[in-house]
């Protein structure tokens, strides 16, 4: 089996095969061609892309935007373990401003205010968990956490850290009460089938949260300008689900799950900069925490 491109056989939302095309650029065009040489450092034969199409779509039928077609099984595993250059990936993990943790405190205080529980009583299942640094700080608040990637060498890296890992995730039962998946969704070719079998791990009352990349103006963006690189939402090869709030919601709907808002951050910064944080995050962004 080789690198291939392939048709995604209907909406991965609603399975509506009727498709509005909003993007569409050969792969070898020149100007794609620059930005995936420059974007992935000369890591992807040319070759490997040749016969691909980039094309960004938008379901007639629920306004979902997606790509179509996009890289078979083995091209995926390629793009995540050897076209993107993970050593700079980690670097830059390891160098991070502080901001960046201030972040992940402030998820984890909040996912501590959403269980009467001691910390050590909940179970909490990061997956996606790329090298791990989210697992590690819930962990030094005190959760159990159990880590789930797909990239053999950042599984590899989270163990060496401390984060126990699982390789299986029907294998890991329903016994975990929180789910976090940060920027994961966007990345997959069935979300729909995914989001169920994460609820599968759930126990009942668990909650999820998912955080994936803003999509709002994308289409508008596109019949005003066409692509760009600065669209990360529909970042070619990769992002190939752009979603909105509202399309977040009906993935979630589809796995029997609705959106309620967590407790008010504990740490806003400041009270004005909070209070906009709080309306955007409960209103407008496509961060959303889920339960049954």
């Amino acid at each position: 089996m080789q690198v291939e491109f392939h048709q995604r056989g209907g909406c991965p939302l609603c399975d509506s095969s009727e498709q509005k095309i909003l993007c569409e650029i050969p792969y070898h065009d020149h100007r794609l061609m620059k930005f995936i040489e420059q974007f992935y450092q000369g890591r992807i034969p040319s070759e490997s892309l040749t016969s691909g199409v980039y094309r960004v779509v938008a379901c007639a039928q629920c306004d979902f935007i997606y790509q179509d077609p996009v890289l078979n099984e083995i091209g995926m595993r390629t793009l995540y373990e050897e076209w993107i250059d993970n050593a700079k990936s980690l670097h830059k993990k390891r160098t991070a401003k502080s901001k960046l943790y201030r972040q992940y405190v402030g998820q984890v205080q909040t996912l501590s205010r959403l269980f009467a529980r001691r910390p050590g009583q909940v179970r909490v299942l990061d997956f996606g968990m790329g090298w791990g640094y989210w697992s590690r700080m819930a962990q030094a608040h005190g959760f159990d956490v159990v880590g789930f990637e797909l990239s053999i060498q950042r599984s590899q890296y989270a163990r060496r850290m401390g984060v126990t890992v699982i390789d299986d995730l029907g294998a890991a039962g329903d016994g975990f009460d929180f789910i976090y998946a940060n920027q994961v969704f966007e990345h997959l070719t069935d979300p729909v089938k995914t989001l169920q079998t994460l609820c599968r791990c759930l126990k009942p009352q668990g909650i999820i949260h998912l955080r994936v990349p803003d999509g709002r103006g994308v289409a508008n963006r596109l019949a005003r300008q066409g692509w760009s690189p600065d669209l990360d939402a529909i970042h070619p090869l990769e992002h190939i689900n752009c979603f909105t709030r509202e399309t977040l919601t009906r993935l979630a709907a589809g796995a029997g799950l609705k959106p309620f808002n967590p407790p008010l951050r504990l740490n806003w910064g400041s009270t004005w900069g909070g209070i906009r944080r709080e309306i955007a995050d409960r209103l407008l962004t496509t961060h959303l925490y889920l339960r049954r």
